[in-house]
């Protein structure tokens, strides 16, 4: 294969399904020196088995190939949901108007140079991803109507909810001087009604003040933010589910304020909590655990982590996560949109985020973001 000129580009997961071992060989070499991941793979059938394992980004398919040959693989790549959406780029040394006809992103003609390949590569893949694009911008849409939504829900029954908290004070503060001997237990039955009642109330007014959180995640720049707040918020929205599933453990060791949107922090917070509820069954909540810790590192930056002891994710799957669209739920459960977003979310912070996980034993996500400190503090 002719020598390519060392070039900054983005590592790809390339499955190279090719039936010459030869040619097999030289292009996956070829792919390799660029830093790409090469999956290989000499027909078909072993492509579409390698497919399913290794989630990769794009396929370079060769089209004449025994047992199951390049038209048959995208009929049944094509017949699969999780699969279908790769791209494919076809080779074949054929002149023939079928094989220049053939289901895929893009055809190219044998002989061909490794330079032509990976320009082939790029192009594909960079034209599956302005596909997605208006989808992603809908979710980004729907995401800003759900917050103004939620604050202008919040406002509607934050007033009316004033209203009663107020009269069941006052309640509460009028009742003893209405006892005496003879209805002394029935005031006594009131007051305790009053007070289940008053913390009913306060925990609906706790909610509200969790759901405002996130309806201002489309506020204007970066404020310093104490972590707890919408931790603590995302915790509430979710508690209910929690309870039924895990212990929660909560430790925050005087964790530093960083320059944030809260509402978009406490998106991050819920997508997390809510991805660990859902790998922990219900019913057997005294063996579970989820843990979320806060505190400061070595060099003064805030570490959050969110632990849970679910059903972790398959080491192949583990690479892909914060992809666009990769999802590890069922069809129709998720949008493969919520990593991403937090990814980008705790990027655009200058922060970072790292998931350890172990099938069988849960997932450990860390985010780390600078501190708030006199040189970075707003004007």
């Amino acid at each position: 294969m002719q020598d390519i000129a060392h070039e900054v580009v983005l590592p790809r997961r390339i499955l190279l399904i090719e039936d010459d071992p030869d040619l097999r060989e030289a292009l996956g070499e070829a792919l390799a020196e660029q830093g790409h991941v090469v999956i290989s793979a000499i027909d078909g059938t072993e492509g579409l088995r390698q497919m399913a394992a290794c989630r990769p980004d794009v396929v370079v398919l060769d089209l004449m190939m025994p047992r199951l040959d390049g038209w048959q693989f995208r009929l049944a790549q094509r017949s699969d949901p999780m699969l279908a959406g790769t791209p494919v780029v076809a080779i074949s040394a054929s002149s023939s108007a079928t094989a220049a006809a053939v289901d895929a992103d893009l055809y190219l003609r044998k002989p061909f140079d490794a330079r032509t390949l990976l320009h082939a590569i790029d192009d594909v893949i960079n034209a599956s991803a302005r596909r997605l694009e208006p989808t992603k911008i809908a979710q980004t849409e729907r995401l800003a109507a759900l917050g103004t939504l939620a604050a202008g829900l919040a406002h509607e029954i934050n007033n009316p909810l004033t209203y009663v908290l107020l009269q069941l004070a006052q309640t509460l503060r009028l009742l003893p001087a209405l006892a005496n001997d003879d209805n002394r237990a029935r005031v006594e039955q009131v007051e305790t009604l009053a007070r289940g009642s008053l913390e009913g109330a306060e925990r609906i007014r706790s909610i509200m003040t969790g759901i405002r959180a996130f309806s201002r995640s489309d506020g204007p720049g970066v404020a310093p933010v104490d972590v707890r707040v919408p931790l603590d918020a995302a915790l509430k929205l979710v508690m209910n589910e929690i309870r039924y599933r895990a212990r929660l453990v909560k430790h925050y060791d005087d964790p530093p304020r960083v320059l944030a949107n809260e509402g978009k922090l406490g998106q991050v917070f819920l997508n997390l909590i809510a991805n660990a509820v859902q790998a922990i069954p219900e019913g057997d909540a005294g063996t579970h655990e989820i843990r979320v810790s806060a505190a400061a590192d070595e060099r003064g930056d805030l570490v959050v982590e969110l632990s849970d002891t679910g059903a972790g994710i398959p080491p192949h799957l583990l690479g892909r996560i914060f992809e666009p669209y990769f999802s590890t739920k069922p069809v129709g459960q998720g949008t493969g949109l919520g990593l991403s977003i937090s990814h980008s979310i705790i990027s655009s912070l200058d922060g970072k985020i790292t998931v350890a996980s172990e099938v069988g034993r849960g997932t450990t996500f860390r985010i780390v973001l600078p501190s708030v400190r006199p040189e970075t503090a707003p004007c």
